[in-house]
């Protein structure tokens, strides 16, 4: 079958000062407190509040048991609640808000086939880009060198942690869902997609320097991806590997043999 997998840090030296400050962010705020509470949909402030990102999941829960998560990505109007629909439907919340209510920008969520503890290879979170620059519209903005170069990380918080993950690479791609082309549960799954990250030349392609082909099927990453508002056929991918897990919980099995040998 494989063996148990515990993230690793890719350079411990290159990420001491992030990390430092990841452990003080969630030392002083705690991994679900009580600031992050609202789950409307309107713009947020153009710079998030990354020094207290507290989330009260008790009030979000009342409000929506599909809550499992908050999605935080400091210096960008990203600032959200993460929904799975409990019953199964990975379409539901394209057109409802996280509060369940039928509206066009939908919410950030991933699909059933994610496990909502973060143990995935690859979790993947899906999000629109309105034109009011609500849910996951500055992920464009990634694909500008200069923005890419400024904003290093996503946050993510849930009801018992808080992960920290260092943004190693940007790119548009054909709108396919990862979850379908790509099989996670296989070490062979998780390097076909790094493979696609750091093998597929394009110009608009970003990969941070230092991290060409430094992740590994070993490791935990999120992939935050929207739908080109001008190209339906296309969708932004932002990608970060897990750098900071407060709890120390993140684990998986990794399966290294061969999928069709399973068949």
């Amino acid at each position: 079958m494989g063996k148990l997998c515990r993230y690793n840090y890719i350079d411990k030296n290159a990420l001491k000062g992030i990390l430092v400050l990841f452990c003080m962010l969630t030392l002083l705020t705690g991994c679900a407190a009580s600031d992050k509470s609202d789950v409307s949909q309107e713009p947020a402030n153009e710079e998030t509040d990354s020094e207290s990102p507290r989330v009260d999941f008790a009030k979000l829960k009342s409000e929506n048991g599909d809550i499992f998560a908050w999605i935080s990505v400091p210096g960008t109007r990203i600032d959200y609640p993460v929904c799975q629909s409990l019953d199964g439907d990975d379409s539901f919340y394209i057109t409802h808000n996280a509060l369940k209510e039928e509206d066009p920008k939908g919410a950030i969520y991933t699909e059933s086939a994610n496990l909502t503890n973060m143990c995935d290879f690859n979790e993947v979170l899906h999000g629109s880009s309105p034109g009011d620059g609500t849910m996951f519209s500055d992920l464009q903005n990634f694909l500008d060198r200069k923005y890419f170069e400024e904003h290093k990380l996503i946050y993510v918080f849930t009801e018992d942690n808080a992960l920290a993950y260092y943004i190693f690479a940007a790119f548009p791609r054909s709108n396919t869902r990862l979850l379908e082309l790509y099989d996670f549960t296989y070490a062979s799954g998780c390097q076909n997609f790094l493979d696609e990250i750091y093998d597929e030349k394009s110009m608009n392609k970003l990969v941070r320097d230092g991290w060409e082909h430094a992740v590994k099927p070993e490791n935990f990453i999120i992939t935050l991806s929207t739908q080109n508002w001008d190209d339906p056929s296309r969708q932004t991918v932002v990608v970060g590997c897990l750098v900071g897990d407060a709890s120390g919980t993140i684990d998986r099995e990794m399966d290294y043999s061969d999928p069709e040998s399973d068949w």
